[in-house]
């Protein structure tokens, strides 16, 4: 596919600076584009080399416009790439309608039309698949599951029974929804395990990515709300909710009963203990530990974690832990050498 430069800007909702009659047919990073294509500035650290592309445009923020460069000019460069490379670069995936042969599907479930349900996939008793979603092959889904539309999920991932899936939810290969929580009782000398009795809700326009696990509700539900996307390799236990369009990056374990807000950025590496509760609009920095509540809009970073200026201050301190023990060291020496100047006085 080819555009111009005017094109894009229209489709993106930017202006050009520059040629807007330029011919683009692909989108490369800063580093590897050259005649032809357009490429991207969303990070400061980049623009330096914006005078070194050889690429034909360059989408950038209002802030470089007067860059001497064919430019299309917009708030967020970023999101207009993503929306470029979706225009011009991605190819929609098509998918084999129907049911093989190989697929076990339970009389008491309901399918919905347009459906593509791969080789060795398994649907358990009374459940319902929505229209156009998709199972690819050796995927699991138990007994009373609502997967609703256009939903896909990759091979291998494990629907637990009872799970409540919704709209347009893309689940990568081998991620676990609706296993049991990590919960036991001790009667002294051994653990005696908690049925756990309650759901996992996904609501709409989730995105999960591989290898993740995310617990059913010991009593109740656990909930992903609408529009939140985790990454790969998280694991979020029983009775969690998660609020509306946040961001869980890789490696992070939220412990049982913990709410999280809306618009949440929780970096990769992160813990979170169990049974507090992070506000809205909050960034928690990689490799944190929380260890209570966070207050809404806040940025936290650290383990424990504090708020972010504290902890910079904190960090800083702990680099010169070496010269300030030292420097201690030095201090109680001179002041034992007065103490004993004192005493000789005496």
């Amino acid at each position: 596919m080819e555009k111009t430069l005017q094109e894009l800007a229209e489709h993106v909702g930017g202006t050009v600076v520059g040629d807007p009659s330029v011919r683009i047919h692909g989108v490369r990073s800063i580093d590897e584009a050259r005649e032809g294509y357009i490429t991207f500035i969303s990070n400061d650290k980049y623009t330096k080399k914006i005078h070194q592309t050889r690429a034909s445009a360059i989408i950038v923020s209002p802030a470089l416009k007067d860059i001497n460069k064919n430019l299309l000019v917009c708030n967020n460069p970023y999101l207009a790439f993503a929306k470029v490379v979706e225009l011009m670069m991605h190819k929609k995936p098509s998918f084999i309608k129907g049911i093989d042969p190989s697929a076990r599907v339970a009389r008491t479930a309901t399918l919905g039309r347009d459906i593509s349900v791969y080789a060795h996939a398994h649907i358990g008793e009374n459940t319902r698949i929505g229209d156009r979603a998709v199972l690819f092959p050796g995927v699991f889904v138990g007994d009373n599951c609502t997967i609703d539309d256009d939903t896909i999920i990759y091979p291998n991932t494990v629907i637990y029974n009872d799970t409540v899936i919704g709209k347009r939810v893309t689940i990568h290969s081998n991620t676990v929804i609706g296993s049991s929580g990590f919960g036991y009782a001790p009667d002294g000398q051994r653990y005696y395990k908690i049925p756990q009795v309650g759901i996992t809700i996904i609501e709409d326009d989730v995105d999960i990515g591989a290898n993740t696990t995310i617990n059913r509700a010991a009593l109740g539900e656990t909930i992903i709300r609408k529009g939140t996307k985790i990454d790969s390799q998280v694991v979020i236990s029983h009775n969690v909710e998660i609020g509306e369009n946040s961001l869980i990056v890789s490696q992070v374990g939220v412990a049982g009963s913990t709410k999280i807000g809306s618009h949440v950025t929780i970096a990769g590496g992160v813990g979170i203990v169990g049974h507090i509760k992070i506000g809205d609009n909050v960034t928690v920095g990689g490799r944190s530990g929380v260890v209570s509540d966070i207050p809404d809009n806040e940025t936290y970073l650290g383990a424990p974690a504090l708020p972010i200026r504290r902890m910079r201050r904190c960090y800083i301190i702990i680099e010169r832990l070496p010269e300030l023990k030292e420097h201690i060291k030095t201090l109680e020496k001179r002041i034992k050498e007065l103490e004993d100047s004192w005493k000789n006085s005496d």
